[in-house]
């Protein structure tokens, strides 16, 4: 007695499967990660900071768009999305226009320490990028603090890169990596 659905798969139809697998994996693991680290203040109390994160057009600073923004999203009547006007250069040209909460992007604020944000490639600011240059922008500002943005680096389709940056006062350090 035979099973007919127990018969072997021919070859041609397990090298495409095979190939299939593999090109699949890296695929699953394309998109952005950024890791950002914000200091320990020294003032007493430290609120944690609000964080923008949003890709733009290196040279000319236009906003591709929004890959996460961090803010006190706990306080009732969305109080802390009106904080969210300190992040200047994000509110004015981004910020002020989207629909906050918003999933996918909106979370709660992070205290000191290094946190790593991984971008889906289905994310609206990547889905949309063509081949090139472009620049992970970052701001952070806090209150009874400063405020601060880094720009770093990195090509979307080709091979994966990095880059890394320092600030000095509201975020140690921003690293982002492609995986196109």
């Amino acid at each position: 007695m035979t099973d007919d659905n127990a018969r072997p798969m021919p070859a041609a139809r397990l090298a495409v499967a095979a190939t299939l697998a593999l090109v699949s994996g890296p695929a699953l693991a394309a998109g952005l990660e950024f890791e950002v680290t914000l200091p320990q203040p020294e003032a007493s109390p430290a609120y944690r900071p609000y964080l923008a994160a949003w890709i733009e057009e290196p040279g000319s600073k236009e906003i591709r768009g929004t890959v996460a923004v961090w803010y006190d999203t706990r306080l009732r009547d969305n109080l802390g999305r009106g904080f969210l006007r300190d992040l200047r250069s994000w509110w004015r040209a981004e910020g002020e226009k989207l629909d906050l909460p918003a999933d996918g992007l909106s979370g709660p604020t992070r205290g000191p320490g290094t946190h790593k944000v991984a971008v889906a490639p289905a994310n609206a600011a990547l889905a949309g990028l063509s081949a090139g240059d472009y620049v992970l922008a970052v701001e952070v500002s806090r209150e009874d603090g400063g405020r601060e943005t880094l720009r770093a680096p990195f090509s979307w389709g080709g091979a994966e890169n990095s880059a890394e940056v320092t600030g000095e006062r509201e975020i140690t350090r921003l690293k982002v990596t492609a995986k196109p």
